[in-house]
């Protein structure tokens, strides 16, 4: 059983580890995307303002999902370690309803 508790912790938070969720977008990705949308809108705008704009978007938007990922892996580890918690409280109380169960019948006898 400890075993298999041990398990559920250490598989997700290897994935967590070794996963690089959050994407990073290039200056280049950037620019070439603010490109296409202007040629594709047909307007008049400043390119170098509107690729500044935008980077600073994407930074913001970056940092926002670092902050989440931060706040999922913390919720997931606090739910963890109640459910661990519970788990061997669980554990314990069976070894005694076990060791009463045994002192009973021995009674009995």
């Amino acid at each position: 059983m400890r075993i298999l508790i041990l398990a559920t912790f250490l598989i997700p938070l290897a994935l967590f580890l070794t996963t690089q969720i959050p994407v990073t977008l290039t200056a280049d990705e950037v620019s070439t995307a603010v490109s296409d949308a202007i040629a594709e809108a047909q307007i008049n705008v400043d390119e170098e303002e509107v690729t500044a704009a935008t980077q600073l978007a994407v930074a913001k938007l970056e940092t926002a999902q670092r902050n989440r990922l931060k706040y999922l892996a913390g919720a997931y580890f606090v739910i963890w370690l109640v459910f661990m918690l519970y788990v061997l409280r669980v554990e314990q109380q069976q070894k005694a309803l076990d060791k009463r169960l045994s002192q009973l019948e021995t009674e009995e006898s």
